[in-house]
């Protein structure tokens, strides 16, 4: 069971919200938790959502937020979904110029305007320094200029630019970079194409630390970046809006999990529980280990806390792939006691393989 903390999304909202540009609009991605209860939950804490489904539009919609508020992002929309998108008033991002001839004809079939917010093509930094890796989200420099044609004398204004830099990313003095650069890059279109916008979007890049080895995201180096000269800060300039996903919802969230069995094989010790890498993807080989550690997991009121010894924790699927932890300290564990996984409440089932093996899939709570 997901077990998701009210006070942590709160606290979590406000830390991000200081480290983030100075008076930015804070919006939250979806993708990373969908949950209803976690969304509802967050309406009153931010500014906006960043939704990337017909499903995740309608959950963002059913909390209140004025359409006005909501950015429909992807790289390549459907027919089905722009005319949601746009029938629903909210703003939507174009990537391509043949994703803008598609709104377009969607909105002149519907007889609506829109909002087109123009996503940019933005190699993601480095990690700490090397090479800026090239992605697929955005349009591509050399066809913005047809991009515009398409839009201008099409019913949807272009209200917005959008250069998301990344995810994952700790550094203060890389994080500080990357939303300079976009910010001043978006000054650059604007000039050059005479574009009069609503906001800028500049996304969010703070990472989640949740295994032993990530580096911790220099929250102080952020804040104490302080005021800087954006275009938030200028007069009549557009608002800064800045997506953030992981780093709310992350810290906000533990995997409960029960002790099925425990055994040794070949002088290791396996703790086998009811959660597999169909409930908890990102704990699996396939994403966790190696490099970046091992999740972070505890036993809940152990009976001997003071015994630890290594552990391999697995799930109960019939796959070497279901390894959850490896060589983990762990006290003495029984059938029927309990585990929990810290700092998962971003990309826990809605990430997951949950039809593999046909398992009954995890429950979600919020408190």
């Amino acid at each position: 069971m997901y077990a998701y903390s009210r006070a942590a999304l709160r606290e979590a909202v406000r830390r991000v919200r200081e480290a983030s540009v100075p008076g930015a609009d804070v919006y939250y991605s979806l993708k990373a938790n969908p949950h209803p209860g976690v969304v509802n939950a967050l309406a009153p804490l931010v500014d906006g959502f960043d939704v990337c489904s017909l499903s995740e539009l309608e959950t963002a919609l059913n909390t209140g937020v004025p359409p006005e508020k909501v950015l429909f992002t992807g790289p390549a929309k459907t027919r089905p979904e722009a005319a949601a998108a746009l029938a629903a008033g909210v703003a939507v991002t174009v990537e391509s110029p043949g994703q803008a001839r598609l709104f377009a004809d969607v909105a002149r079939e519907l007889g609506v305007e829109g909002r087109a917010v123009v996503r940019v093509n933005t190699p993601y930094p480095g990690r700490t320094s090397g090479a800026a890796t090239p992605n697929q989200f955005g349009v591509a420099g050399e066809d913005l200029t047809e991009v515009f044609g398409v839009l201008r004398p099409s019913a949807l204004s272009v209200s917005g630019l959008q250069l998301f830099w990344g995810s994952q990313y700790s550094a203060a003095d890389v994080i500080l970079a990357a939303r300079s650069a976009a910010l001043e890059r978006a000054r650059t279109l604007a000039d050059r194409f005479g574009l009069k916008l609503d906001f800028v979007s500049v996304g969010g890049g703070i990472a989640m630390p949740w295994c032993t080895a990530d580096p911790e995201v220099d929250w102080e180096g952020l804040r104490a970046a302080g005021p800087a000269t954006t275009p938030a800060a200028e007069q009549g300039a557009p608002t800064v809006v800045c997506e953030y996903g992981r780093s709310i919802v992350g810290p906000a969230g533990i995997l409960l999990t029960t002790v099925l069995d425990t055994k040794n094989v070949d002088g290791r010790r396996y703790v086998l529980v009811d959660a597999g890498l169909n409930h908890v993807m990102i704990a699996s080989r396939l994403i966790a280990g190696a490099g970046r550690g091992e999740p972070l997991v505890r036993a809940v009121d152990a009976k001997d806390p003071g015994t630890m010894s290594p552990a391999q924790v697995t799930g109960p699927l019939c796959s070497q792939l279901d390894l959850l932890a490896e060589n983990v300290q762990l006290p003495a564990l029984e059938t029927g006691d309990t585990l929990m996984f810290l700092g998962v409440g971003a990309y826990g089932p809605t990430f997951s393989p949950a039809g593999f093996l046909s398992r009954d899939k995890a429950r979600e709570i919020i408190f």
